[in-house]
């Protein structure tokens, strides 16, 4: 399981601070809407530039597709996001400079109804990955073992990888465990914790912990 670092305050400065001190215990960093939106590709470059982390940028690309996506390649990302909604010639253009970057493309789960059908479609197109936002669906903390068990069923079906995003916390990521996701993708328990370092260590150990 990956973990990735969602840095979703829009004051770049801020967030490379946490970035530079938490990178060591991250797989991915992720320039979040918010921080895209407020400082532009240039907070992908800075990301790139001070963090040896490949850098997600969460732009989730609904229009124009290929344009947008090259921007964000260009500026050094490695995974680029696009809604899952978005039409399928949209997620071909983003796909096509992915290719031309080696980076990646992750569909968004937000706005999606038939989840398991469509992430079959976004596969044939391309896409490497997806994010399962519970923002936007109606899943409950996975701490509760039915809901444990509901997701479990949810990700085994879905054949794409995937990683889990929306809230996730310390006592949730030691049930998560359980699942087989690719990744969780962890923004305000880590940036928001009274010694962000500590929360990202302690949240790259509970995943790279063998369960018993």
């Amino acid at each position: 399981m990956k973990l990735q670092l969602a840095l979703d305050h829009p004051d770049l400065t801020r967030e490379l601070e946490i970035a530079a001190r938490t990178v060591k215990y991250m797989d991915f960093i992720e320039a979040g809407t918010p921080l895209l939106i407020r400082e532009g590709i240039r907070a992908v470059r800075e990301l790139r530039r001070r963090c040896r982390c490949p850098v997600v940028a969460d732009i989730k690309v609904v229009d124009a597709g290929e344009p947008i996506a090259e921007l964000a390649f260009a500026a050094g990302a490695k995974v680029v996001t696009v809604l899952g909604c978005a039409s399928d010639e949209v997620i071909k253009r983003v796909v096509k400079s992915a290719k031309k970057y080696d980076g990646e493309v992750m569909a968004d789960s937000l706005g999606v109804l038939n989840l398991i059908e469509r992430a079959k479609e976004l596969r044939d197109l391309g896409v490497t990955s997806l994010c399962l936002n519970r923002r936007g669906m109606k899943a409950r903390r996975a701490t509760q073992p039915e809901n444990l068990k509901q997701l479990k069923a949810q990700v085994d079906e879905i054949e794409l990888p995937v990683y889990l995003a929306g809230g996730i916390d310390l006592q949730e990521l030691i049930a998560l465990r359980k699942i087989s996701l690719a990744g969780v993708i962890i923004g305000a328990a880590i940036t928001e914790a009274p010694s962000p370092v500590d929360a990202a260590r302690e949240m790259q150990r509970v995943i790279s912990e063998r369960l018993v």
